[in-house]
């Protein structure tokens, strides 16, 4: 008796009064050990982009990576930061990643394969395919004069525009001892009108007799030419030649008229024989074109 009542009371020394504790081994800590991170690098999130932190806020071993899903499927892999607080961004096969940016799908059309269209005239919106056939550019120097009739374009190798007095080409100077010279031109149809000018010269050594302000005309079709005189000093005195008739320029001045050859002598009285002759070339037929050539000297006849 004696030593069971020691055992007991030594047995109440070492744990003290209160509860006595559970002895079995058992611990009442349920913790397994299993963290809700599984590593997988899955996200149950609705986002396209994986975690970027460690669940449960325990951190993540700096520079460990560890596997995630790529957009397309594709395996990829994360890496932690240096603080150890969070895994980067799922880096996927080819540099590319699945963040949202990059797996958003684009709903229009590539502006780099979009055909491009122009509405300027001229243009093709065809490559290859010119919308404006049959058109060239002229880098001759002729002119194309207006069509003002409804004819047809004539290409006039003279200088335009030349249709009315004041507008006549002046063709300069015209001595007496001078080779003669040619005008050239086109007429497009009867409503189209060419003058020229030129200034005939008499001097000392031209002659005892006046000038003869003589004009050959050559052409395709039936046009008329009249020659005006404007001289330097004096009143001008002539006589229009067989075939041809009296008549005035817009300006005034006195001329001839006719459908051919058109020369006479000139005499400007109370001056010397200087004279500004004007050439005019009208009445083509309508609706045609018609090359011309006049052929002018100022000598003694």
């Amino acid at each position: 008796m004696r030593i069971a009542s020691f055992l007991f009371l030594t047995t109440v020394g070492l744990f003290g009064c209160g509860t006595v504790p559970n002895i079995t081994g058992t611990d009442t800590d349920t913790e397994t050990g299993a963290d809700t991170d599984t590593g997988t690098g899955t996200d149950t999130s609705t986002g396209t982009n994986p975690s970027t932190s460690n669940s449960g806020g325990n951190g993540c071993v700096p520079g460990q990576s560890i596997g995630c899903v790529c957009t397309d499927g594709g395996a990829g892999a994360q890496v932690c930061n240096q603080a150890g607080t969070a895994y980067g961004e799922c880096v996927c096969e080819g540099g590319g990643s699945n963040s949202e940016s990059d797996s958003t799908p684009t709903t229009g059309p590539d502006a780099t394969t979009e055909p491009v269209t122009s509405t300027e005239p001229g243009t093709s919106t065809d490559p290859g395919t010119s919308t404006d056939p049959g058109t060239s550019t002229d880098t001759s120097t002729s002119t194309t004069e207006p069509d003002t009739t409804g004819g047809p374009a004539c290409d006039d190798p003279g200088p335009e525009p030349n249709e009315d007095e004041d507008g006549a080409v002046d063709l300069e100077n015209q001595g007496c001892n001078d080779e003669a010279q040619t005008i050239t031109g086109v007429l497009n149809g009867d409503a189209d009108v060419d003058w020229f000018q030129y200034h005939g010269e008499w001097g000392n050594f031209c002659g005892f007799g006046g000038p003869d302000a003589a004009h050959t005309l050559t052409a395709s079709d039936e046009v008329r030419l009249c020659v005006f005189v404007d001289c330097d000093a004096g009143t001008p005195d002539f006589d229009c030649p067989d075939g041809t008739t009296n008549n005035d320029s817009p300006g005034g001045l006195p001329g001839c008229c006719g459908d051919g050859d058109l020369t006479f002598g000139l005499n400007c009285m109370g001056g010397g024989e200087n004279a500004q002759i004007y050439v005019r070339l009208d009445q083509a037929p309508a609706d045609t074109c018609v090359d011309y050539e006049v052929e002018y000297s100022y000598s003694e006849g």
